[in-house]
């Protein structure tokens, strides 16, 4: 999910990003970072606006449920 919301952010900032959806930056950031993830209405709002699919955010094409290495259990410590 990191990447596709900074390919998504594309020239703009996570400031101008979180304007538009209402956000703190912060919250954007922690997206952005992995610690978080956007409520579910956000969620739709964000699949309609940059064209991807939810499960795309979430799964990567081995149908791998994507996570942040601090909360992938999986992960090298």
């Amino acid at each position: 999910m990191r990447e596709k919301l900074i390919a998504f952010r594309a020239e703009r900032s996570q400031q101008e990003m979180a304007e538009i959806y209402n956000v703190s930056q912060q919250a954007w950031s922690k997206w952005e970072r992995g610690v978080g993830f956007p409520r579910l209405p956000l969620l739709l709002r964000l699949e309609a606006d940059a064209g991807v699919p939810i499960s795309e955010l979430f799964f990567d094409h081995s149908n791998n449920l994507m996570l942040s290495e601090s909360n992938n259990p999986n992960s090298a410590a």
